[in-house]
């Protein structure tokens, strides 16, 4: 029996959560997007989630020979780009 992905799963499940965190900022701020904690949340750690996921998928990646879990690899890694050009998209509309 195999050893599992770690990193791919994580990966795979670190966009979600940044997401998440997103929606909730978003609705629990309503229109206050000046605020303190809106601005650690949104600047300081949904862009850190997002890098934490872009990078567990991409060492994930070189692992597939040994542990498998392909699907979650490659789609945590295209899952992680899709999200994190949404946030960056995101940041243009709010700052704007």
């Amino acid at each position: 029996m195999r050893e599992q992905n770690h990193h791919a799963i994580a990966g795979f499940l670190l966009p979600f959560c940044a997401a998440g965190m997103a929606a909730w900022a978003v609705l629990a701020r309503g229109e206050e997007h000046s605020s303190l904690t809106f601005g650690i949340l949104f600047l300081g750690v949904i862009p850190v989630i997002l890098l934490g996921g872009l990078c567990l998928s991409l060492r994930s990646i070189p692992l597939i020979g040994q542990r498998g879990d392909k699907d979650y690899a490659y789609s945590g890694l295209t899952l992680n780009i899709l999200f994190t050009c949404m946030y960056l998209l995101s940041l243009l509309y709010f700052f704007k």
